[in-house]
């Protein structure tokens, strides 16, 4: 249960940029919740924190029965940092996000985060460097929250 939960029903196992592509999965997501349910940012949090949780166990349990740490099949992380990115969109009305600036703002937050998750600077090194299941997801939720930071900034 664990492997289709960390991997997203085995999409981290792609040979082609999996973190990429868990990152694209949470702009999915991201993009079927806004339309669903709109700028209902309480559930999108509570989504965001049960997830997060569930996360950090079942990446114990991979981690621990493969003996690997931080395997490039864990995807999770990616889609769990990429909703963070992209949550100040919802603070926004529908006014001053036609459908434009949306699209963008979405592939804004997924080029600011990648380029975060990817580069990892400080204080996300220090994190990356620590070998826990908490550091596997920690490390991408701070990429998340630097990539939201400018979302924030390029929204105000």
């Amino acid at each position: 249960m664990e492997k289709y939960f960390v991997t997203i029903f085995g999409i981290g196992f792609s040979k082609f940029a999996p973190g990429t592509l868990g990152s694209f999965f949470g702009v999915l997501f991201f993009y079927f919740f806004y339309n669903f349910f709109s700028q209902n940012y309480i559930l999108f949090f509570l989504f965001i924190l049960f997830i997060f949780l569930l996360s950090w166990y079942f990446t114990y349990v991979y981690v621990l029965k493969n003996r690997v740490h931080d395997p490039s099949e864990i995807i999770i992380d990616e889609f769990l940092g990429q909703l963070i990115s992209l949550s100040p969109i919802l603070f926004f009305d529908d006014f001053k996000l036609d459908k434009i600036n949306f699209y963008i703002l979405m592939l804004l937050s997924l080029l600011l985060f990648r380029f975060f998750d990817i580069l990892k600077p400080w204080p996300i090194y220090i994190v990356d460097k620590s070998r826990t299941s908490l550091s596997i997801l920690l490390d991408d939720v701070i990429a998340g929250l630097f990539a939201s930071t400018i979302i924030i900034i390029y929204l105000i």
